[in-house]
């Protein structure tokens, strides 16, 4: 079996995700948000680590009301050239238009994640462009969150994707951070 490239799977399910309707995108994210609040990571977890969706990825950012109702102290990454350092989203966070035209922290006042240790688990939801059924992912090619990752023993990891994102199998190469589980709008791989 000739298996495509990674960036190949990319570009193809890239392009299936921006054509999703917004309605589709609402619908599956508030399925996926609601999976997600059921699992034993998110109820153990006191801090969680959200994204800022853009092009049609799952909306995880619906899961805020509920999560700081829970008592959940939330997360939001930046990038800082190579690096991606999380960030507590506060409220009344000022936010800027950061890299790859995604929402990010901004101004002075922002607590970075370094705040908590290596020892403080932490849920980590991500996003990705493919996914296998051995949870295997292929991100956007930057190597964020698998360098976030590295070394982090305690977190638990949720990737959350629309269903059709998830294939058989993926070349998976051995720096890259296989989540805990995976979240889509039909089921739940673990």
């Amino acid at each position: 079996m000739d298996m495509k490239s990674k960036k190949e799977m990319r570009k193809e399910m890239l392009k299936a995700r921006d054509c999703l309707t917004q309605e589709e995108v609402r619908r599956c994210s508030e399925r996926i948000c609601a999976v997600i609040a059921e699992t034993e990571a998110y109820e153990k977890a006191g801090n969680i680590c959200l994204y800022m969706p853009v092009r049609n990825e799952v909306e995880v950012t619906l899961m805020e009301k509920q999560a700081r109702k829970d008592g959940k102290t939330l997360w939001i990454p930046k990038v800082e050239g190579e690096i991606l350092t999380f960030y507590r989203w506060d409220e009344d966070m000022e936010m800027t238009t950061g890299s790859f035209g995604i929402r990010e922290p901004g101004g002075s006042a922002a607590q970075p994640l370094t705040a908590l240790t290596e020892q403080t688990p932490v849920l980590v939801i991500m996003p990705g462009t493919v996914f296998s059924e051995r949870r295997d992912r292929i991100g956007y090619g930057g190597g964020y969150y698998d360098r976030f990752l590295t070394g982090r023993k305690n977190d638990r990891t949720i990737a959350v994707c629309y269903d059709f994102q998830i294939v058989k199998e993926l070349p998976a190469e051995v720096h890259d951070v296989r989540p805990d589980m995976i979240v889509s709008e039909k089921r739940m791989i673990k």
